[in-house]
């Protein structure tokens, strides 16, 4: 290259002004599916734990409650493995969501420093919990299919409405994934997020009739704090969904799961755009 053709390149670029910075449309899409791969890469290097070890869990509680309860245990006229098997679905799935976000979060907030590389991305708070949101709810699902699978042997059959089912263990992984990351976001330490997830989080699960009918449980006080869990709704609405018998009506349950999930979301969302105890 000769110096005139040197200089006239020099001309070119410095007429050409500062680089402009990218401008994003809708949404920065190619920033969200590698937030989402990142984390979904994540998910399939634990999947010892996110998918096996569930599963194994599953057969060790369908073996258990089998031969407690024996073959001819029906549960308002309905074989109660396949009673048990839709709640362990459902169970397993809402775990899984909860644990995807808030691990994630903690990971990134205390021991990788990646928290603060996240939050300085050219992606907006929204675009941040989608990545989450869509990560937790898809390894969810994954882990109720699996569960699905694994208790066949022991008599669940397929869903009788899959579409409902699919809806439903996607509005609880959701509401769960949410939960998972305002629950992390305000857990300073490893000890404190697992203090909440087992004095609260999987108590809520357990006691939203994963195991029994709301009808087994005498008509008190009681069985008026188990009506008040809105997890209670969304797990009969799953089980509905996957046997066709349910003790509320789906569509309440549906609702009540919708509202939840917006005020988690709403939460979930102001906490990101803040960054509160993500900054520092």
């Amino acid at each position: 290259m000769d110096a005139a053709t040197g200089r006239a390149r020099t001309t070119a670029f410095a007429d050409a002004g500062p680089p402009r910075p990218r401008l994003f449309r809708l949404a920065n899409v190619i920033g969200l599916i590698s937030l989402i791969r990142r984390e979904a890469m994540r998910e399939i290097r634990w999947f010892g734990m996110v998918i096996v070890g569930p599963a194994i869990q599953a057969v060790l509680f369908a073996s258990v409650f089998t031969l407690a309860a024996g073959d001819a245990l029906t549960v308002d006229g309905l074989d109660f493995i396949q009673f048990l098997a839709a709640g362990l679905v459902a169970s397993a799935a809402m775990q899984r969501a909860f644990e995807t976000t808030g691990y994630s979060i903690m990971f990134d907030k205390l021991e990788s420093g990646g928290m603060q590389d996240i939050l300085g991305s050219p992606l907006s708070p929204l675009e941040i919990l989608v990545s989450y949101l869509v990560t937790a709810v898809t390894a969810a699902v994954a882990v109720g299919a699996m569960i699905g699978v694994v208790m066949m042997p022991f008599g669940f059959d397929l869903p009788d409405n899959p579409v409902a089912a699919f809806l439903f263990l996607c509005l609880a992984a959701g509401i769960f994934s949410m939960a998972g990351l305002v629950n992390a976001i305000f857990s300073p330490k490893w000890d404190s997020f697992a203090g909440k997830e087992t004095f609260l989080t999987l108590p809520i699960i357990f006691l939203s009739g994963t195991f029994f009918p709301i009808s087994a449980v005498p008509e008190g006080a009681w069985r008026a704090v188990f009506q008040a869990n809105p997890i209670y709704y969304l797990v009969d609405g799953f089980r509905w969904a996957a046997t066709g018998r349910s003790e509320t009506d789906p569509l309440i349950g549906a609702g009540i799961g919708l509202a939840v999930f917006a005020v988690l979301l709403a939460i979930a969302a102001r906490l990101l755009a803040t960054g509160y105890k993500l900054k520092s």
